[in-house]
């Protein structure tokens, strides 16, 4: 079979690419968002101030988020799993203090951590922080990222809402 050249596929002029390039954008608004397993790969946005919160969809093998603090919080913006107490986060973050200093937070080695807490300082949150999640094995959700704090530096992993 032969490749077909630039403009000569089903997709009239544009090189079919899976979504035209571009990555779904989920808001919160100020909600408690569910996700479902066909958002993967969308980028959710804490785009308000006040409390917000994005509920992971049941685990599967290969589901991934990454979660973009665009205003500041000035109350908890939280990731929370599916099934509290049955899966959870591993991984960690690295964090930026607007204080000038930087450290690394990680979650439970045993995967026991079902929640994330920026509260807009000392665990994140200022505007700029962003965290990546991809459930690796069914159970388990693996966590990288930056968080921007202010003041000195705090975990944002939890087995409750901080």
């Amino acid at each position: 079979m032969a490749n077909p050249m630039y403009g000569q596929n089903k997709a009239d002029d544009d090189i079919d690419v899976y979504g035209r390039g571009k990555v779904n954008m989920i808001a919160n608004g100020g909600a408690t968002v569910a996700l479902k397993a066909e958002d993967s790969g969308a980028y959710c946005l804490f785009d308000t101030a006040g409390a917000s919160q994005f509920n992971l969809p049941a685990p599967a093998a290969g589901l991934q988020f990454t979660f973009v603090t665009t205003v500041t919080a000035t109350a908890d913006h939280v990731i929370a799993t599916n099934t509290l107490n049955t899966d959870g986060f591993l991984g960690g973050v690295v964090a930026c203090s607007t204080g000038a200093s930087a450290d690394s937070f990680s979650a439970d080695a045993d995967g026991s951590n079902d929640h994330i807490t920026l509260n807009g300082s000392t665990t994140g949150g200022l505007a700029g922080t962003r965290i990546h999640v991809a459930c690796i094995d069914g159970e388990n959700w693996a966590v990288d990222g930056q968080i921007v704090s202010s003041g000195t530096s705090a975990t944002c992993f939890g087995d409750a809402q901080l």
